[in-house]
């Protein structure tokens, strides 16, 4: 007589990896929706970063993943705005100052 033998198969269950306390640039960059220039332009200036919270190791840039979900809350209730992007200012030099002007011809 054949015994017929019931195993019970048990499947671990396949938990998520813990969501990561710092993400770099690149990561926040995604989230954020804009450039990792960008990105860096927020850590420049003083209103936007008391948001983020950026973390420096070394030449990086890391950031809290809760921080960044709060200050993109901030951007769409419009409390926090993107700072400009400062211009460099050259120097126009026109043509025309090598050149006397009419006035000076005259006299």
């Amino acid at each position: 007589m054949a015994s017929k033998n019931s195993f019970a198969v048990v499947i671990p269950e396949i938990s998520q990896p813990p969501a990561p306390l710092l993400v770099d640039i690149r990561t926040a960059a995604r989230l954020l929706g804009i450039s990792v220039f960008a990105v860096r332009n927020l850590c420049w200036h003083r209103e936007t970063a008391r948001l983020l919270k950026p973390v420096r190791q070394g030449l990086k840039f890391l950031f809290s993943p809760i921080a960044v979900a709060n200050f993109t809350q901030k951007l769409v209730n419009g409390e926090v705005q993107f700072p400009s992007t400062p211009s460099k200012s050259k120097s126009r030099k026109c043509a025309r100052s090598s050149t006397p002007n009419a006035q000076e011809v005259k006299s």
